[in-house]
């Protein structure tokens, strides 16, 4: 039985990489996607595009997208083969159709759990590509380096049906 069609697997994590952030790596109630086919994951594929899954398939989601751009988006670095990169022209529309395509495939109150690092691209640019106002959110790590103020923040969304942002 493929990992599609077993009922256990009601968490996506739709940008696993390396799991780094996984105390068990094997988390049996989890489907791991990538698109990067070293990284192993339980599904090769695109964050922007689940049509693998119906809709309201998962209670859990984890989106860890990449979140460096420009020179960091090709992959001959160390750092790139680890976390991948965005592409500079296209990072906004990348993130909107994820969120979408994450909101999608997640069912009526399921939880979205965003992770993002502000290394190349501000928390305030991020916050308005969201459809929704998140629940609440977390600063994990601040540390001052070469690119300034480096954060990694975390961001927690419920499907409570008909919220939407204001303004959106």
């Amino acid at each position: 039985m493929g990992a599609l069609s077993k009922p256990d697997k009601f968490i996506l994590d739709a940008t696993a990489g390396f799991r780094m952030m996984w105390f068990n790596k094997h988390e049996p109630h989890t489907i791991y996607l990538d698109q990067r086919p070293e990284c192993e994951p339980d599904i090769v594929g695109d964050f922007r595009d689940l049509k693998q899954f119906p809709d309201e398939t998962f209670r859990l989601i984890v989106f860890d997208p990449p979140h460096m751009i420009g020179k960091w988006h090709t992959m001959d670095t160390p750092i790139m083969r680890n976390f991948g990169g965005l592409v500079a022209e296209t990072w906004q529309s990348d993130i909107r159709k994820g969120f979408s395509e994450l909101w999608r495939v997640l069912k009526p109150f399921g939880v979205l759990l965003f992770k993002w690092n502000n290394h190349d691209i501000p928390t305030e640019k991020i916050v308005q590509l969201f459809p929704i106002t998140p629940l609440f959110g977390q600063q994990v790590m601040q540390r001052i380096n070469k690119h300034g103020d480096n954060r990694t923040l975390w961001f927690c969304f419920m499907k409570i049906e008909n919220e939407k942002k204001e303004g959106v």
